[in-house]
């Protein structure tokens, strides 16, 4: 009321729904979050209205994260210029006054508030652990103390001596434009702050081949530009591979032995973005999809499934963690019909869950996301659990 007194137009109505039914299932039903103690509304889970799924999204979509390496060379090579730890750091102390939009070599330039793009950062990573411990600590992110240290042993064997700046520009900026524009913005003040640290003259060639290097030849987006027939620019959701995102996703970082969790929290957050804002909002619109990603990540439902069909499959093939059985098709035939089973039966014995997960799709995804999961973890190998998830779909379908 106060809302269409304010407008002088009319605004929500309650008593609109359902022709004048004021309350209803979606209002009475509380949710738990899974893996957590957390309870809350199911109105509480629309994008619109969580602030941790718009920071998820916002945190994703501002991130780039582009090479050193081609840079210093071209400083060496064609300048002459000496690249020391000395000189990275001080690089990296004008970068990060320069990202969130601030002057540096430019005379005639408005800048940005600081309160605006307080989130704004950027970080090195390198294999290289002798860089590493020369450079200023404030600008690191030191593998070893991030990761366990099979999984840092794994990284840094995978970059080598390799440097790499991880961008995060401000929220703001990729909010009022795209995603595309968070490696434009990038580029820019690295291409600026380059100029400043090394006593460049602005308009030498040089330039050119570092700006090439961050807005191409070293960069690395964290999705990619999609089709035509559905245009959006790069690090936008439907352009996010599975994989990145469940490199994105850290909870592998803490709970090493839990595979299942892994699983859940990756689930969680691939489900609200690639549902919810991808698929429910840019392509149907997003105001009632809220409901079929929501299954996969509330009342440990998916939760149950998981474990079950995990200690199912590790106690009949002997494995577990770090020990895994070769995915053959008997296998994956044999894990997949188990959690397909077990999901499918929960439901007939628990009502509830029926109803709360009222729709055919919503228990599709929970059953499949189970059975799928499980034949990943007990093989070790993601196709594995991709015909698993499929098999699944059939098997719900003639169920």
């Amino acid at each position: 009321a106060a809302i269409t007194k304010k407008r002088g137009l009319q605004a929500y109505d309650p008593k609109l729904h359902l022709a004048g039914i004021p309350l209803g299932q979606r209002q009475l039903t509380p949710y738990i979050l899974g893996g957590t103690d957390i309870v809350c509304d199911g109105d509480d889970l629309h994008y619109v209205n969580n602030a941790a799924m718009q920071q998820e999204w916002d945190d994703i979509r501002r991130t780039c994260v582009v090479g050193l390496d081609l840079a210093h060379e071209t400083l060496e090579k064609r300048l002459g210029k000496e690249v020391t730890p000395e000189t990275i750091n001080y690089y990296l102390e004008v970068l990060n006054h320069a990202m969130p939009g601030a002057a540096i070599v430019q005379e005639h330039m408005v800048e940005t508030h600081p309160a605006m793009v307080d989130d704004c950062y950027v970080k090195v990573f390198t294999g290289d652990d002798s860089l590493k411990d020369e450079l200023d600590p404030q600008f690191v992110i030191d593998i070893d103390k991030m990761f366990t240290s099979q999984h840092a042993a794994q990284i840094k064997a995978s970059i080598g001596k390799s440097s790499w700046q991880a961008v995060h520009i401000p929220t703001v900026v990729s909010r009022t434009a795209d995603g595309g524009q968070t490696s434009r913005w990038m580029a820019m003040q690295v291409g600026m702050s380059f100029i400043s640290a090394y006593h460049m003259c602005a308009g030498e060639a040089a330039v050119a081949d570092l700006a090439f290097t961050a807005k191409h030849a070293g960069l690395v987006e964290m999705s990619e530009m999609l089709p035509a027939r559905r245009a959006r620019g790069p690090n936008e959701p439907g352009g996010l591979s599975f994989g990145h995102m469940a490199d994105i996703i850290q909870t592998s970082r803490k709970f090493r032995d839990d595979p299942c969790k892994v699983a859940l929290e990756t689930c969680a957050a691939a489900s609200m973005l690639y549902d919810q804002i991808w698929l429910g909002g840019y392509m149907s619109g997003g105001v009632g999809f809220t409901m079929y990603a929501t299954a996969a990540y509330t009342n440990n439902v998916v939760d149950d499934d998981l474990y079950a069909s995990v200690e199912y499959a590790w106690d009949k093939y002997n494995a577990g963690v770090g020990k895994t059985v070769a995915p053959s098709i008997d296998v994956i035939k044999d894990i997949g019909t188990w959690g397909t089973i077990y999901g499918l039966e929960l439901y007939e014995n628990y009502p509830t869950a029926l109803e709360d997960h009222f729709g055919g799709s919503q228990r599709a995804t929970v059953v499949a996301v189970s059975s799928g999961a499980a034949a990943s973890i007990a093989t070790g190998n993601s196709n594995a659990g991709l015909s698993a998830w499929y098999l699944s779909m059939y098997l719900h379908k003639e169920a």
